[in-house]
């Protein structure tokens, strides 16, 4: 007991207590993105138009957009809304996801026969993209549905193992 110090407890207890708070923080302040994945995602057979994107007085940039439909599952239609942005993985023939596009939901077609929601959706990505996306290619659209903290999850998982 004599050779004990308690600066080394309070060390100790400092650097405990900090790493708690900053564990804290990311608990209850981090936002984790929710995402829904449609069922069937492919780009049109429409050709790709290079549009010019303005960047201020005499800057312009050349941006390639492509047209991809998605077909998403009937119970995720009210969290579909134009504007909103998704993610599209092209498969490539080798079942390679190379990378994801950026995309943005521009129409919504909501048909009850087949329980399913049609998508319409642009990518803008610049001309010299490293992934290349012909007409027809096959992929996976997510869309950013929600964003929530690490504790909201926590207890909807709790909830739902409840019911």
């Amino acid at each position: 007991m004599e050779k004990d110090h308690p600066k080394t407890i309070m060390i100790l207890l400092s650097i405990a207590s900090v790493i708690l708070t900053i564990w804290n923080i990311w608990f209850f302040c981090a936002q984790i993105t929710i995402y829904e994945s449609s069922i069937q995602a492919k780009v049109a057979t429409y050709p790709e138009k290079i549009i010019p994107t303005f960047y201020g007085p005499g800057r312009t940039q050349q941006h390639k957009e492509h047209i991809i439909l998605a077909s998403f599952p009937l119970r995720v239609k009210d969290h579909i809304f134009q504007g909103q942005k998704g993610l599209f993985f092209p498969i490539s023939n080798e079942d390679e996801r190379p990378g994801s596009i950026q995309a943005i939901v521009f129409e919504i077609t909501i048909n009850s026969e087949d329980s399913s929601v049609y998508v319409r959706l642009k990518t803008v990505e610049p001309l010299h993209s490293r992934i290349p996306i012909p007409a027809e290619t096959k992929g996976l659209i997510k869309l950013v549905v929600d964003h929530i903290t690490p504790f909201d999850f926590v207890l909807m998982k709790i909830k739902k193992s409840t019911l």
